[in-house]
């Protein structure tokens, strides 16, 4: 019986607007309406027991009592056919009617009549909006003001009989009734309040939630952006000294690949009786072809994409980046000088430890070709460049001096910055050799490198690459 009567308030109650605001108007309503017809039902049923003991009563008509009641019936049917706006203002409406005829006919100072005007300016802001509340109020006031005035002068004739009559049970619960669908609007207000606090607070937390996954994934997308445009930044670096260097490879390719051509040639021109010396002509050709092997083999190492991590031998991988580079140390009447302490292995990539070598020989050797006056000798003007392989326990620490015309003191803490360079002036740096020098230095060996300089003396790059590192992955 209790589950029944509950199913059949909740269909009666329940909004069928689909959309969030009206549906919430539309349940507000629905929750008054039914307050309504209750305390009208009641309130009838005491009308009826006053006339049936008093025939004489002089009280609010039942005939009124009754169309009110089937009125609130009417307007819950209109709200369950949507319409919402209209069952509201004539809900008002119907609360006004009898409330203006109580002060008329009554008095000002009715109980059941003033209780009913705060019903009113209670149910205009909870079923139209809050402005309604103060035009209804302002307007209550100044009616009740003139009014009183009025009747005080007589202008208006009032029926007080029910000052000298007993206050009884009846008026006491039709009293009670306006309370309870006064409380009834005063804790939906409440009600919907707690309910916007709520969602005002889960709001506020999906935002915060919201504002702080769209930092974290602009964080990572920053990153991965900037990650992807270093990779493309070093390929393009790459790419141009592999342009800067081709002359010089060209030139060490074209010397053992003469030598294979003239001792190829002997052995086509030598005679039978001869045969024995064409051995000699063939082992000088497959010296040579070898040499241009291992060339080719560093170069083509030196600017592959593919990454190898693996324990390698650094001195064998300096000498190999000074053999590529010995033409460019030639044209620029620069002497390279390496030496190792001992031969230390080291675990990474070897490539990339390629391009940090590269990068700083490179480096070194366009230093010592600035410095030198664009009048001089070049043969009694010959330049050193040093490069000093040490290690200790915890790390391997590569040197690499010139004696070209060192970094300007304003410069020092430029240098590693991404484009730029002290060489645009003169159409050959791009500004990007140092800046990824250091970047792999700190990313692919966890290492770090430091530059000491004078002008007019040369500079000195000191890279240290640690033992104890783990593999990173790419």
């Amino acid at each position: 019986m209790i589950k029944s009567f509950i199913a059949f308030w909740l269909k009666l109650i329940s909004p069928k607007s689909t959309n969030e605001e009206i549906g919430r108007h539309e349940l507000i309503l629905n929750i008054l309406l039914l307050f309504s017809l209750g305390g009208f039902i009641v309130l009838n049923i005491i009308r009826l027991i006053d006339i049936i003991g008093n025939p004489r009563d002089r009280g609010l008509p039942l005939a009124y009592t009754v169309a009110i009641l089937l009125f609130f019936v009417f307007l819950l049917w209109l709200s369950k056919r949507g319409w919402i706006k209209t069952a509201s203002w004539l809900l008002l409406t119907v609360y006004s009617l009898p409330m203006l005829y109580s002060f008329i006919t009554w008095g000002t100072d009715l109980p059941a009549a003033l209780l009913l005007a705060v019903l009113v300016i209670t149910l205009s802001g909870v079923l139209i909006n809050a402005n309604l509340v103060m035009i209804s109020t302002i307007f209550l006031s100044l009616f009740l003001i003139i009014l009183t005035y009025a009747q005080n002068a007589g202008l208006v004739t009032v029926n007080r009989y029910w000052l000298a009559e007993k206050y009884e049970l009846g008026d006491a619960i039709a009293h009670s009734i306006l309370f309870l669908i006064i409380a009834g609007i005063a804790w939906l207000f409440c009600l919907e309040i707690g309910r916007a606090l709520k969602r005002a607070h889960q709001s506020e937390a999906q935002l915060r939630q919201e504002r702080d996954s769209l930092e974290t994934k602009v964080i990572e997308r920053t990153a991965q952006l900037r990650q992807a445009e270093a990779e493309k930044i070093d390929q393009l670096y790459r790419l141009a000294e592999f342009g800067r260097l081709s002359s010089g490879i060209f030139h060490d390719l074209l010397n053992p690949l003469t030598a294979v051509s003239l001792n190829l040639e002997q052995i086509r021109e030598t005679t039978t009786d001869k045969i024995l010396n064409a051995k000699s002509h063939l082992s000088q050709a497959i010296l040579a072809t070898h040499k241009m092997e291992g060339l080719i083999a560093g170069i083509k190492k030196q600017i592959q994409r593919e990454s190898d991590l693996a324990i390698f031998a650094i001195d064998q991988e300096v000498e190999q980046i000074i053999q590529i580079l010995a033409y460019k140390a030639l044209r620029a009447n620069v002497q390279i000088n390496f030496a190792s302490t001992k031969p230390s292995n080291l675990y990474g990539d070897p490539i990339k430890f390629g391009q940090i070598v590269t990068n700083l020989l490179a480096n070194a050797i366009e230093a010592s070709e600035n410095s030198e006056p664009q009048n001089s000798d070049p043969e009694n003007k010959t330049k050193t460049v040093e490069i000093i392989l040490r290690s200790n326990k915890q790390a391997i620490i590569l040197t690499v001096a010139d004696q070209g015309l060192g970094i300007a003191p304003e410069n020092i803490n430029k240098i590693f910055e991404p484009f730029f360079s002290t060489k645009k002036e003169a159409g050959r740096g791009l500004g990007l050799g140092l800046a990824s020098t250091k970047n792999i230095i700190e990313k692919n060996f966890d290492g770090t490198i430091t530059v000491s300089s004078t002008p007019e003396q040369g500079s000195l790059f000191t890279v240290t690459l640690p033992f104890n590192r783990q593999p990173h992955e790419n």
